[in-house]
């Protein structure tokens, strides 16, 4: 009877630290997943803070965003992907910098990085940025182009060839070309350009005829301008919701 005793007693004790040992496995595990997790939610929400609202988008015709067709108006992020159709047009509005009018069949890159605003993969962009502010600054290839005197208004149109090179016009005030790492680059005034080749090359344009490049400078200027002050103004009533399109030919 005894030794019946003792050897229930020995499978109870058996038992007992079976569960003890499950449950503190169970304990270990689920530790391990909450460790585990914390990364991962770290990294979510530096993916989400980097993607933070960059700027207002007003659409006009085929508009995609990260090849998503947009409405009229929406907002874009650092990281979104802006392609115009055939028959598209896009208006970016950056509050304190300037307005970026992306043309048909052109494809941007949203950076809002410290070393560049967008980049330009294909297409056609005009620019205008706002004077007293660090202006929009694109990259085309190797190079940025940025304004080169921040008191004063800057203009310029960026276009990418179909072989890989890209054209640079300046249409007002002073831009400066550069190298990504700022080590060399050329000074443009209003009126010059000059082309970035597919090999990296900057290479002095052609002008245009003095009299048809000034009317259609001053063209495009008025319809820059006048979209970027009016722009300002509906993003700063609307809490910067809102944009204008830009009418540029």
């Amino acid at each position: 009877m005894t030794a019946n005793l003792q050897r229930a007693s020995q499978r109870e004790n058996r038992k007992a630290s079976i569960f003890a040992a499950v449950g503190l496995n169970v304990s270990l595990l689920l530790a391990l997943v909450c460790v585990l997790s914390i990364p991962a939610w770290s990294r979510t929400t530096q993916q989400e803070q980097s993607r933070e609202k960059f700027g207002s988008l007003t659409s006009l015709g085929e508009v995609y965003v990260n090849d998503s067709l947009i409405s009229a108006m929406s907002t874009v992020s650092s990281g979104d992907k802006i392609r115009t159709g055939e028959s598209g047009e896009a208006t970016l509005a950056v509050v304190g910098k300037g307005v970026l009018k992306i043309r048909p069949l052109s494809r941007v890159v949203v950076s809002g990085n410290d070393q560049y605003t967008a980049e330009l993969e294909k297409g056609t962009v005009l620019l205008h940025s706002d004077p007293g502010s660090e202006g929009l600054i694109v990259r085309i290839g190797n190079y940025v182009v940025a304004p080169s005197v921040r008191s004063i208004a800057t203009a310029l149109r960026l276009t990418g060839e179909q072989h890989g090179s890209f054209v640079v016009y300046c249409l007002d005030g002073k831009i400066s070309v550069l190298t990504v790492e700022g080590r060399s680059g050329q000074l443009l005034q209003a009126g010059q350009s000059l082309t970035v080749s597919a090999k990296s090359e900057l290479l002095a344009s052609s002008p245009s005829p003095r009299s048809k490049r000034k009317s259609h400078t001053r063209w495009i200027l008025l319809a820059l301008a006048g979209a970027g002050a009016a722009s300002a103004a509906a993003l700063a009533h609307h809490g910067g919701n809102q944009t204008v399109t830009l009418s540029v030919p």
